[in-house]
């Protein structure tokens, strides 16, 4: 009986994990550059079950697994491209191939596909929320947004033709295993990140890549399953509140 409390215990707060994974999808739809994260799961290591024989209980035979306790396993994170958008601002950038854009924060150098950036109070382009970013000879002094930026990321000024620097772009070998993310669309490396020359486009944004009919279908899915772990949860909980009452039989 309590294997099954705790069974479905287990079951809630790993549903619980999972929609919160999915909401934190649904809320960055509008995000530029947003990676969409899946939860995965799996089980405590399996029970051992074993048939024990009627009268001879000295050599047990093992008949097969069973799992007992259900616990999230990790998050893992989709880096295929999403769409490109054309915008408005001189100050939206998007990669039409790999890499990631290089922001100083105040927790150190990370990395994010979104290039929606600004100019500080200082006229640095800067990631709003996040930081300055970076160039190839570091933070990028601009002090205007009238400017224009060829597809290797060189930013000259519309007015004056005066060279401002080159957006730094990076890539990694191994996406899973160098890259950690943090909050939203931002990254932290775990390896070493290499230069490239990935191709930028001026006036343009990366959408999120969310799939948002396969994401709405799994949280519609997922509530179900955890309304109903509930619901018979609570019964095992009554259940079990009635047996400690009436005590074990004399």
């Amino acid at each position: 009986m309590f294997k099954g409390f705790y069974n479905l215990a287990s079951g809630v707060l790993t549903q619980t994990r999972h929609l919160n994974v999915i909401g934190n999808n649904m809320a960055n739809i509008s995000t530029p550059g947003f990676r969409q994260d899946t939860f995965t799961q799996t089980t405590f290591q399996d029970e051992l079950i074993y048939r024990i024989g009627n009268t001879d209980k000295s050599n047990p035979t093992p008949i097969g697994r069973m799992n007992c306790i259900v616990t999230g396993d990790g998050n893992v994170t989709n880096y295929t491209q999403g769409g490109i958008t054309p915008t408005a601002s001189s100050l939206d950038f998007a990669l039409q191939e790999s890499g990631f854009f290089a922001v100083q924060t105040a927790d150190g150098v990370m990395y994010t596909r979104n290039g929606s950036f600004i100019l500080d109070d200082q006229g640095y382009l800067y990631l709003d929320g996040a930081g300055r970013v970076l160039g190839t000879n570091g933070p990028i002094y601009l002090g205007t947004d009238k400017i224009s930026c060829d597809s290797l990321g060189n930013i000259t000024s519309e007015e004056t033709g005066q060279y401002f620097g080159r957006i730094r772009v990076v890539d990694f070998q191994d996406y899973d295993t160098e890259l950690e993310k943090t909050t939203g669309d931002m990254f932290t490396a775990t390896g070493a990140p290499r230069d490239v020359n990935a191709y930028i486009r001026q006036k343009f944004l990366e959408d999120s890549n969310v799939d948002v009919i396969s994401e709405y279908t799994q949280m519609m899915a997922k509530q179900r399953a955890l309304q109903s772990s509930a619901q018979v949860l609570k019964m095992y909980d009554q259940l079990a509140g009635r047996i400690v009452q009436i005590g074990p039989s004399n």
